[in-house]
């Protein structure tokens, strides 16, 4: 065998052992099925340091508040045949906040001090499980590209059950998933949107998403790839792509204490946004809990931009 042809088997092994391999890991672990657990099996003993223990009984009291009104077990099927699970609190009203939660997210540890809110602003509210998480069906998740149409499907569940007035409210990977769909709502009841803590795409995440746990960059390209080939998705779309096409009055929320994503891509969303907009950054908040950290000033806000457009 030639010295060249030697060179080559061992490149191609190096490129595989030290690029591929790692990278078809690093996109199942990325992309695969969530199985989160409910708030109340947690072991929050092992998570002592994480930013949501000092919420925690604030997240029990509004979980418990929301509970305590009668749930019904909704579905649709997604545009590619999955079906889709949610929670639906029909409180009486004409009006429904449909409330997404983030990647990796349980519904409730998310989005029960947003869903409690909604509920005290006169709001029936109904709680989606993206693809791919929970009880919904689907093995991939694409972290807000195929979910963007997923929301149109939510919305046209709220609609045929009565609704007239929709708000539409997204939690980090749920508000990049509501901003991917924010250029197809004319036609739609939805009235005004809110985005908290939302990136400005699924590349820029995993970017950030690396640096913080020290991998090599060079994986990038190859989930891009990856991504393209087997979930038909690009992750490098921006959000901006839609937000600059957007109609429906739109308020953005983050924290500048946000580790996750960073508040910074809330403002470039909010520039690029075309719709009636407005922005609010509240000082230290971790991600996602704008509404936990400073609860009067966030409240007190995102009651206001309601009562603007209901």
């Amino acid at each position: 065998m030639s010295w060249w042809l030697i060179l080559l088997i061992a490149a191609a092994a190096a490129l595989v052992i030290f690029l591929i391999a790692p990278a078809v890991v690093i996109f199942i672990f990325v992309f695969s099925r969530k199985n989160t657990k409910p708030f109340e099996e947690y072991d929050w003993e092992k998570f002592k340091d994480h930013y949501y223990v000092p919420y925690l009984g604030r997240i029990e009291a509004a979980r418990s508040f929301v509970r305590s009104h009668s749930v019904r077990r909704v579905s649709v099927t997604s545009y590619d045949g999955l079906k889709l699970a949610g929670d639906y609190y029909d409180l009486g009203y004409e009006r429904t906040a449909i409330i997404f939660h983030g990647f990796n997210a349980e519904v409730y540890t998310n989005l029960s001090v947003h869903a409690e809110l909604m509920m005290k602003l006169g709001f029936n509210v109904l709680l989606p499980v993206h693809r791919a998480h929970g009880r919904s069906e689907g093995r991939w998740s694409t972290i807000g590209l195929r979910e963007q149409n997923d929301v149109l499907s939510w919305v046209n569940w709220a609609e045929r059950h009565g609704t007239k007035q929709i708000l539409l409210y997204g939690v980090s990977m749920g508000a990049a998933t509501v901003a991917y769909a924010s250029d197809r709502l004319q036609s739609t009841n939805v009235c005004a949107v809110v985005l908290d803590s939302g990136y400005s795409s699924v590349y820029e995440q995993m970017k950030r998403d690396v640096e913080k746990m020290h991998i090599p960059r060079v994986v990038l390209p190859a989930q891009w790839v990856l991504a393209k080939l087997f979930l038909r998705v690009d992750i490098k779309t921006p959000t901006a792509n839609a937000l600059k096409r957007a109609t429906v009055p739109t308020l953005f929320i983050h924290g500048t204490g946000d580790e996750t994503v960073l508040y910074h891509w809330s403002e470039k969303n909010y520039e690029a946004c075309a719709a009636q907009k407005e922005l609010l950054l509240i000082k230290d908040a971790p991600h996602t809990l704008s509404l936990l950290k400073d609860e009067t000033k966030a409240g007190d806000k995102i009651a206001a931009f309601i009562h603007t457009y209901f």
